[in-house]
């Protein structure tokens, strides 16, 4: 993943200018639409089938093989996120502060009227006091009347004392994607992911009679844009001054041990600037990456289970 960062001053905070996502290169073998693999029927004595159902699927844990839709779905008291089958509970911490779990992706909470999310805590605050917090902290004072705004294009962010201006694209959670001027929920059922650049949703099944999934496959969804959003609002949190430019890349290596997705490992995480020297581990913004690829990428690659395709992905 490469997140590139451009911050001026302007109205009193700092201008997030560009972000882009370096894809994690691996190429996966689909599975056929909708397969079951081993079914049991139970003959009555007319000759007729009196139950029937699906036993061998390519669907990952917590998920079952759905006739209605002829593919895979999450078993009661479990929801899909970014493919895999997850508690509620579990959803709502991936999406992290600021957002909640609906419908298959990570919504942003709305605040009432008058009010701004601060994503430092998950909070609604006063908009026109953090304007103001948001002043002083460089050095200004907002006059009656005045608010701190974002130039078309940009959407208006707040962590803490820190106001941002981030592109529209890169504001989306977990899930969701900016289309049609606002983030809208990827609607990929269980045991598929979306691809960017297929603009479909692509299963994560090798398309064999066993419960093999593509762990590259799913880290390379983990790391869309939707990982970068969380830190493109606070480019304060890696260094970056008013003016200044600066490229954080990370590199995530996933260790499978026997091939067995639960026991998946982080084997490697870097994080580094554009010349590849790694940011000073006294960023906040490094630490938190650390706690995003912990919860929300291993969690999300173990929520699978079964096994994997591979023993090792980066």
């Amino acid at each position: 993943m490469s997140l590139a960062v451009n911050t001026t001053r302007s109205n009193a905070l700092r201008t997030l200018a560009a972000l882009g996502m370096l894809a994690v290169g691996f190429g996966t073998l689909g599975c056929p639409s909708g397969r079951c693999w081993v079914r049991l029927q139970t003959i009555g004595p007319d000759g007729q089938p009196t139950s029937d159902e699906c036993l061998v699927a390519t669907c990952p844990k917590n998920a079952s093989f759905n006739d209605a839709i002829q593919g895979c779905a999450c078993k009661e008291n479990f929801v899909t996120l970014n493919g895999a089958c997850i508690a509620l509970a579990d959803a709502n911490k991936q999406c992290g502060a600021g957002s909640q779990y609906q419908n298959g992706a990570c919504v942003a909470i709305r605040c009432p009227a008058g009010q701004i999310m601060n994503a430092a805590n998950g909070s609604c605050e006063s908009r026109a006091q953090s304007d103001a917090l948001v002043a002083k902290s460089e050095g200004k004072d907002l006059k009656a009347g005045q608010t701190i705004g974002c130039p078309a294009g940009f959407t208006y962010t707040l962590n803490g004392t820190d106001g941002a201006c981030v592109p529209n694209d890169a504001v989306c959670g977990l899930g969701t994607r900016y289309a049609n001027g606002k983030c809208e929920a990827i609607s990929c059922p269980a045991g598929q992911v979306f691809d960017l650049q297929q603009n479909v949703c692509t299963k994560l099944a090798t398309g064999s009679d066993q419960q093999t999934f593509s762990v590259a496959l799913k880290l390379k969804a983990e790391m869309g844009p939707d990982f970068c959003a969380p830190h493109a609002k606070n480019p304060s949190e890696f260094g970056v001054a008013p003016g200044q430019t600066k490229i954080v890349r990370v590199g995530v290596t996933i260790n499978v041990p026997g091939n067995d997705i639960s026991q998946a490992q982080l084997a490697a995480l870097t994080t580094t600037d554009a010349n590849g020297q790694a940011l000073p581990a006294s960023y906040a913004g490094v630490a938190a990456i650390q706690r995003q690829v912990n919860d929300q990428v291993l969690g999300g690659i173990k929520a699978l289970g079964d096994k994997s395709t591979a023993q090792l992905a980066a």
